[in-house]
């Protein structure tokens, strides 16, 4: 017979399923939540890894059929609130009734339709042709600047410029079309 911290340790496949599930439909919404209040990026992603472990840690306390994003931007203000104690003396830290009023604005975002535009953008640039896939990764993702663009390409930066308005042009439009044909099917159930 198992006792109960084996349970523990060892939850049934579905409930870990659940956790992945909703976890990872939050993971970016909740990165920018954290670096909002932080600041930092690369503190940011610490204070995510803190904030998702206690996630994993306390996923017995989450109630089901509540929102698990709020639930877990809760837990990531407590994270940050830790995180700015340890770190008090390091930067200069916005006063906690300040932090408090950033974290209820944040709360009233819809980032529902953030992942949406985000996910339309992803599969945007999927359908990109091969070269303007790779001059936007290169340009958006390595951060690479148009002139040393131009030069690895041996174009102008004048028509790398040009190439690249193009294509945020043709994302603009497949993300709009996109989010309109999303929001009409979800509309039409």
């Amino acid at each position: 017979m198992k006792d109960m911290s084996d349970q523990r340790r060892f939850p049934d496949a579905r409930r870990t399923e659940e956790f992945l599930e909703l976890y990872s439909s939050c993971q970016h919404s909740l990165y920018v939540y954290i670096v909002t209040l932080i600041g930092n990026p690369v503190d940011a992603h610490d204070v995510l890894q803190d904030t998702n472990l206690v996630l994993w840690q306390k996923f017995d306390q989450f109630e089901c059929g509540t929102s698990f994003s709020a639930w877990a931007r809760e837990v990531a203000r407590y994270r940050v609130l830790r995180y700015r104690q340890i770190h008090a003396n390091d930067t200069p830290i916005l006063d906690p009734s300040v932090l408090d009023a950033l974290a209820k604005r944040l709360d009233e975002v819809d980032w529902r339709q953030d992942e949406l535009y985000t996910e339309q953008l992803l599969d945007c640039i999927e359908r990109l042709g091969d070269a303007d896939r790779e001059l936007i990764r290169l340009r958006y993702h390595s951060s690479v600047r148009v002139k040393a663009l131009a030069e690895q390409l041996h174009r102008s930066e004048n028509a790398v410029s040009q190439s690249l308005g193009r294509i945020r042009r043709l994302l603009r439009k497949c993300v709009e079309e996109g989010v309109k044909r999303t929001e009409e099917g979800d509309s039409a159930e």
